[in-house]
């Protein structure tokens, strides 16, 4: 192991702490992986400044992710405000640690004086690991668990947040298995490098279609505002900004790229 590289156990810890306490569970433990996966991943790029910024994001994730997760429910926790900060008990909002890695990069790119694009691009390395291992993590734990199916290819055993059994889509495997095959894909097809904000921009807005269509066939409460799920308006949105800003960036650097051909 090289300089500036780091174990992705090791990296995984600082994600596992507050779990000691009760256990580790499913989702803990997978999350445990994918984050010491991506840390390392980041690692390999030889500056340091990137896994101290890749470090801060998840932080910030986790922030927004358990304060999304208030939100959501708070008439329950203005009864118990105790709980709040509580997190170790359950309860991480996946729109809320998107919104707060945003925030993370934002944070990061001020402290190391580099562009907000550059700085996603650069810490893109967390994001398949995370968000897959979150997916399976779901699956195994029961949470973000699907509608109740018949048996056969739409329907597969699953359990719900209680440990009940019984057929369901399978939402969060295919889920997983969806942004496997893209992310692979992607780093095997693509050609590098690409405008800053390119790679992280298009690789957020599959991320946040995959959970936005994911959504659509959860069945696990939530909230519901004109009809859909709070989490689907906010996938929605999210969405738009991702696809807004890949478009953007994809069209400017073709026509940088043609108006240097013209003037050879």
């Amino acid at each position: 192991m090289s300089v500036g590289e780091v174990c992705p156990m090791d990296c995984g810890m600082i994600l596992l702490y507050p779990y000691w306490r009760g256990g580790v569970n499913e989702f803990s433990f997978l999350l445990m992986i994918g984050g010491g996966l991506g840390l390392w991943r980041v690692s390999r790029q030889r500056e340091l400044q990137w896994l101290d910024g890749a470090i801060l994001t998840i932080l910030c994730a986790l922030i927004g992710a358990r304060l999304g997760y208030v939100l959501i429910n708070l008439a329950y926790f203005r009864e118990v405000p105790e709980e709040i900060l509580q997190f170790w008990l359950g309860g991480l909002s996946a729109p809320g640690a998107l919104i707060g890695g945003l925030l993370g990069i934002g944070v990061a790119s001020l402290l190391f004086r580099v562009s907000y694009l550059r700085m996603s691009d650069r810490l893109y390395p967390l994001l398949p690991p995370l968000a897959v291992s979150c997916w399976l993590g779901c699956w195994l734990a029961g949470c973000a668990y699907g509608a109740v199916a018949q048996p056969g290819w739409l329907g597969v055993p699953a359990p719900d947040e209680a440990g009940w059994m019984t057929w369901r889509v399978p939402v969060q495997p295919l889920a997983a298995l969806s942004l496997i095959v893209f992310y692979a894909l992607m780093e095997a097809l693509i050609p590098i490098p690409r405008p800053s904000g390119w790679l992280s921009s298009l690789a957020l807005a599959w991320l946040t279609l995959v959970n936005l269509v994911a959504s659509l066939f959860r069945a696990d409460p939530i909230p519901v505002w004109n009809h859909f799920r709070i989490d689907t308006w906010v996938y929605l949105g999210l969405e738009l900004l991702f696809l807004s800003c890949f478009t953007i960036l994809h069209f400017t650097a073709h026509r940088h790229s043609r108006g240097k051909q013209a003037n050879v």
